[in-house]
């Protein structure tokens, strides 16, 4: 029973860690390709305990920057963060509200 109490424990630990990596190259991808442009990060990634190793990045921008779409977006940010990215327009997805309510706005 101790054993596996530990390894759920070290699970969460190493996740935990993983969601703060993925948090730090998210930030440094965003402030690369869209500097200044806020955006709501949403999902797995801010809610604690919920991200783990097969888990992707959920991203809603307020507005896209010129000569940038979502599609070449969402393929930088996978390729820089290791993991799939979901990008989206904040005013263009019906969980908008969800978004604002439980995702965390960043500034790029």
């Amino acid at each position: 029973m101790w054993l596996l109490a530990f390894h759920r424990e070290q699970r969460r630990r190493d996740d935990a860690a993983l969601a703060e990596r993925t948090r730090g190259l998210l930030r440094e991808s965003l402030s690369r390709h869209v500097p200044g442009t806020a955006v709501w990060v949403y999902g797995s990634l801010v809610k604690p305990g919920r991200f783990h190793e097969w888990s992707d990045v959920d991203v809603a921008l307020e507005s896209l920057p010129a000569g940038m779409t979502l599609e070449y977006l969402q393929s930088l940010l996978s390729a820089d963060v290791g993991r799939e990215a979901d990008v989206c327009l904040l005013d263009r997805t019906r969980l908008k509200p969800g978004i604002e309510g439980g995702g965390e706005r960043w500034i790029a």
